[in-house]
């Protein structure tokens, strides 16, 4: 069997639980995970983990002051060779640059997978720019969730050949599929970091714009939390939403599925951000909502429109446009007999192009062109 190195900054941040499939999910690869910190171990565990954590106190302080002075890490090389490993998979462009020196010193082949902001807020820094043109001279393929995101990487310098679109993948059978039936209240659903590229502001307003027309009974729990809930909180407030909106700040995924399984409609109208932040691909809650049978509201942004079939699965409205929002809202709510269609065609959509356990075996099979 042969070996594959994950590589990432933080393993595994609850915010990023679609790292997770393409590690737990391979059955003819020995996954070794290399990061810089570690986190919900027990919630993600894996066999094989190396850390600065566990280093002694002159390690930690050379590993500190190397990646300081050259954003590098100065052990990987060293852990590769006594893992015997096969591949490196670093995740986040970033880190693929700050794996470099890793791999020029095993010699082995890696793959970068790109997420998001690390192709777009990132790519616009001077530095960044610098590593990323060494990066897509030196590693051999780049791994991106969807066809918008790989003409994003291309942009930014990355040669088409060596880009390849790897769909995520959720793990279906964990997540309960249920019809949504009306029962007298609409019950959405915000899941994101409360951050502009999430654009929760169009949401608020669509939803209240949406009531403007016709007044009708709802409830709107909002999980995540970021630097924009003091914004978001004065907002409902402006809108006159209080009684109806629920912030509940961050949640492990169990309770995430939870609230998948109480609510009609996910609510995810992404935008790109000043500083050129974007979703990349797309976030994954909609694959999660999709799987539950949730219909989806969301934007023409990044890769959403791949990940959520317009008009089949769920409604989309373009960038910022809030009156496109609250028509999208009002088409739901004025025909509650489609969420049960667009919920079965939602999951159909996840199960046959984003399950995680297809999407390991396609993602092996990614491996197998690059493993040496």
């Amino acid at each position: 069997m042969k070996t594959v190195a994950h590589c990432t900054a933080l393993y595994l941040h609850t915010a990023g639980p679609w790292i997770y499939p393409q590690i737990d999910r391979l059955r003819r690869y020995r996954p070794v995970v290399l990061a810089q910190e570690t986190a919900n171990l027990e919630a993600f565990p894996v066999d094989r983990i190396y850390s600065p954590e566990a280093y002694g106190p002159a390690k930690r302080l050379v590993n500190r002051l190397v990646r300081k002075w050259t954003g590098e890490y100065p052990f990987y090389a060293g852990i590769l060779e006594r893992e015997r490993v096969d591949l490196i998979h670093a995740h986040f462009g970033t880190h693929g640059a700050r794996c470099l020196r890793a791999k020029r010193g095993s010699g082995l082949p890696m793959l970068t997978t790109f997420y998001g902001a690390d192709a777009s807020q990132e790519a616009r820094l001077p530095e960044w720019q610098r590593r990323y043109r060494r990066l897509f001279a030196e590693g051999e393929g780049f791994l991106v969730e969807g066809n918008g995101m790989k003409e994003q990487l291309v942009r930014i310098g990355c040669p088409e050949e060596k880009v390849q679109v790897c769909h995520l993948g959720v793990d279906v059978e964990r997540i309960r599929f249920r019809e949504r039936e009306p029962d007298g209240c609409v019950r959405f659903l915000i899941c994101a970091g409360f951050k502009e590229k999430k654009g929760i502001p169009y949401a608020l307003r669509g939803l209240a714009r949406a009531r403007e027309e016709r007044d009708f009974p709802f409830e709107l729990v909002m999980i995540g939390d970021g630097p924009d809930r003091v914004q978001l909180e004065q907002l409902v407030g402006e809108l006159g939403m209080e009684e109806q909106i629920l912030f509940r700040g961050m949640q492990p995924y169990a309770e995430v599925l939870a609230e998948l399984d109480r609510c009609h409609v996910l609510l995810q109208t992404s935008v790109t951000a000043a500083d050129g932040d974007s979703e990349g691909g797309a976030p994954v809650i909609l694959l999660d909502a999709q799987a539950a049978g949730l219909p989806v509201v969301g934007s023409l942004h990044a890769d959403i429109p791949e990940y959520v079939v317009d008009g089949r699965s769920g409604l989309l409205a373009p960038e910022r446009d809030v009156e496109g929002v609250a028509d999208c809202i009002r088409c739901l709510v004025d025909v509650p007999e489609r969420w049960g269609e667009m919920g079965r065609a939602g999951r159909r959509h996840v199960e046959e192009n984003y399950n995680a356990a297809l999407q390991g075996e396609k993602l092996e099979g990614i491996y197998d062109g690059f493993a040496r």
